[in-house]
C-alpha cells in the first residue's frame, strides 16, 4: 500500500467470498488483508486464502492506483498555491441554488423476484443455505416461481418436522415442486427399540 496511507476501500461483494469460506478460513484471509495493507508483504497461509485474496488485492491496486493519481494532482495544485480561484467562489450568491433532483429507476421485476424469493425462503421454514439459495431461485425461470409459491405450503404441511424436511437449495436444485406427489412425513418415525427376550 502507498507509505503513509492509514485507510483503505472495503467493497460489500466481497461478502460473497467471506459467506463461502468456514470462520476459521475467513479469519486467515481478513488476517491476511490486513498484514497486506500495513505493507507486511505477508504469503498466504494456504491456496484457499490465496485464491478469495486475489480478487480484494487486484480492487485495491486499482484503488492505490486512484489515490496517488489524486495525491499528485493535489501536489500539484498545492505548488501553484492551491485551488485556482473563479469569480463565483468569490461574490456572494444572493439566492440558494436548487438541489439536484436524482433519478433512481428500479426495475419493478427485480423487486417482485427479490419479494417472491423472501416469501419462499421465509415460509418453507427451514432457513438455512440462503445465499446459495438466491442463486438458485434467479437461475430458474421467472415462470416457476410462481408454481413453487403454491407447492411450498403443501410440501411444507406434509413434512411438519423441518429436520426431516428437504434443504431449500435441494428443494429448488431437485425441482421438488414439480414431483407429482407429496412426503407423507406425518409424524417423526418411531425407532425400534431392541428388547431382548428374557427367558
Amino acid at each position: 500500500m502507498a507509505k503513509d496511507k492509514k485507510s483503505f476501500v472495503a467493497y460489500c461483494d466481497w461478502l460473497e467470498s467471506f459467506e463461502e469460506l468456514t470462520d476459521e478460513e475467513a479469519g486467515r484471509l481478513a488476517k491476511h488483508l490486513f498484514r497486506y495493507v500495513n505493507d507486511l508483504n505477508p504469503e498466504a497461509p494456504d491456496k484457499i486464502t490465496k485464491m478469495c485474496f486475489i480478487p480484494i488485492k487486484q480492487s485495491l491496486k486499482r484503488d492505490l492506483v486512484k489515490y496517488e493519481e489524486r495525491a499528485e494532482r493535489a501536489r500539484e495544485n498545492g505548488a501553484k498555491g492551491g485551488r485556482p480561484k473563479t469569480q463565483k467562489t468569490q461574490s456572494v450568491i444572493s439566492e440558494p441554488k436548487k438541489p439536484d433532483s436524482v433519478n433512481v429507476s428500479v426495475n419493478d421485476n427485480d423487486i417482485s423476484i427479490g419479494r417472491d424469493f423472501d416469501t419462499f425462503f421465509e415460509s418453507y421454514g427451514k432457513q438455512v443455505d440462503k445465499i446459495p439459495c438466491q442463486r438458485e431461485w434467479l437461475n430458474i425461470e421467472r415462470e416457476e416461481h410462481a408454481k413453487i409459491l403454491q407447492h411450498v405450503p403443501k410440501y411444507v404441511n406434509s413434512t411438519p418436522v423441518v429436520k426431516f424436511r428437504k434443504k431449500p437449495l435441494n428443494y429448488l436444485k431437485d425441482r421438488t415442486w414439480l414431483d407429482p406427489e407429496l412426503p407423507n412425513h406425518n409424524k417423526e418415525p418411531k425407532v425400534e427399540r431392541y428388547k431382548p427376550n428374557l427367558i
